[in-house]
């Protein structure tokens, strides 16, 4: 057996996930493994009050579509749905663990799962998701937003799920335009496999159809397996690699998953960059600078692969904006939400509705980068941002990289300045802190803040 089949190193593992969804490029695939973080019953408890009550016992090696058949051979197939009604939980249940997946910000999610427990959390974090049940639902379908695939149905409408052999051998007609989808979406996209068993027919013929048509120009698709040590195991893992093109990452517990995810998640944040600031007005020379600035940013930002999140402040997220839409229109790019992520301000948030903002905007990058932050003047008054301030307060509270530039002036010279004055607490800044308090070219001190970002991946 060829070794390569059986290994991918965490460190690979993690950064070919990672870059995958910051391009967008990935879609994620959830089986029981998931849900049973939250306290969900796996597939084979669900099934047990069914084999109980046919006399027969689950094993790893029991076929638990087939005990679901016989029992509703024996007893019919209303008494088999209101069993997997007793025994799925509808309370809105969370883990750390499955926090840490739906950080991961996935645009598309597909799932085995009868429970609603991952649409329940998206809404609590203010995500509203369009659900896929079958067929007829993909005329929701559009581009943007969360879409959920349900592919086996879910306990909303009990009597459409697909639960016994023989349902799942009338799928192929009953939800035909479901699976075209799906393969559709395999040819277009890598998946990421999780709490997946890979017993179930359906994805892998799916898959195998792909890779006798493609060969070795199909995608490379990614699962996480608990190490089972035996020859089988290893045979299975090939099989994975040679027949469907999915890697596996091997791990010795099931409690190194949470772990890998969360690395996962600071890999996507680590191409991820905020930045700050805003103005109403400023002199014509100022605000040319703004400009220059801005401009010089975005196309080194990009050059160097980053993502760029703004807030949309005042002036400069127009200029961010712009010049970012130019560029990767130049690029010929036709997915520029993969590289701009814009969340503006709505009008009628209260403050604390705007912190909240605030803070989600923050979380999900690793650095904060900090420009101008002029709230208003007049002949005889300058006003910093608070919002800017606050943003800066945010960004030091959950210990990210916060880059300011002096040179811009207000909010972000009085960011600059308590940074030099308590210097050991941003060590990243200490080979450049001369350089940013008097740099004011735009080339120039983007190119500087390149570095800092660079330095700060290899600490």
């Amino acid at each position: 057996m060829e070794e390569k089949y059986l290994m991918i190193s965490k460190k690979t593992f993690v950064e070919k996930v990672a870059y995958a969804i910051n391009n967008n490029e990935i879609a994620l695939f959830v089986a029981a493994g998931l849900s049973a973080s939250t306290g969900q019953k796996n597939w084979a408890q669900m099934l047990t009050p069914c084999a109980n009550a046919l006399e027969l016992e689950i094993n790893e090696n029991t076929d638990l579509y087939m005990i679901a058949q016989y029992y509703e051979n024996e007893y019919g197939k209303t008494d088999l749905i209101h069993m997997f009604e007793k025994n799925i939980n509808q309370i809105n249940n969370s883990s750390s663990y499955l926090n840490s997946v739906l950080n991961l910000g996935f645009r598309e999610i597909w799932t085995t799962n009868y429970d609603t427990v991952i649409e329940d959390n998206l809404k609590n974090r203010g995500i509203i998701s369009k659900v896929i049940h079958n067929d007829m639902d993909l005329n929701n379908f559009t581009d943007g937003g969360v879409h959920i695939f349900k592919m086996n149905g879910d306990i909303t409408n009990p009597h459409n799920m697909f639960v016994s052999k023989s349902d799942f051998e009338k799928y192929e007609v009953s939800h035909q335009l479901m699976l075209t989808f799906l393969k559709r979406e395999l040819v277009s996209k890598s998946f990421l496999f999780l709490g997946y068993s890979f017993t179930d027919s359906l994805v892998l013929n799916s898959l195998s159809t792909i890779k006798n048509c493609l060969q070795d120009a199909c995608n490379i698709h990614y699962t996480i397996l608990k190490n089972e040590h035996s020859k089988y195991f290893d045979y299975f893992v090939q099989d994975l690699w040679k027949r469907y093109n999915i890697k596996a990452l091997i791990v010795e517990k099931y409690d190194e998953m949470p772990e890998i995810i969360e690395s996962i998640n600071e890999k996507v944040k680590e191409r991820k960059v905020f930045i700050s600031g805003s103005f109403d007005t400023l002199p014509h020379e100022q605000d040319e600078f703004a400009d220059a600035l801005c401009n010089a940013l975005v196309q080194n930002l990009y050059n160097n692969d980053y993502i760029i999140l703004t807030g949309m402040g005042r002036k400069i997220g127009n200029y961010l904006a712009g010049h970012a839409f130019e560029y990767l229109t130049k690029k010929g790019s036709f997915s520029i939400e993969k590289k701009l992520i814009m969340r503006p301000f709505f009008e009628k948030m209260n403050i604390d509705d705007k912190t909240r903002h605030r803070n989600k905007m923050i979380e999900d990058c690793q650095y904060a980068i900090f420009l101008f932050g002029k709230s208003s003047s007049s002949p005889d008054i300058v006003i910093n941002s608070q919002g800017v301030m606050e943003e800066y307060k945010i960004a030091k509270q959950l210990k990210k990289n916060i880059i300011s530039i002096p040179t811009t002036g207000y909010a972000a010279k009085q960011i600059f300045n308590e940074q030099k004055n308590n210097i050991v607490e941003y060590p990243y800044l200490e080979n450049y802190i001369d350089q940013l308090e008097h740099e004011d070219i735009p080339e120039k001190i983007s190119h500087l803040i390149i570095n800092i970002l660079q330095d700060c991946v290899k600490a």
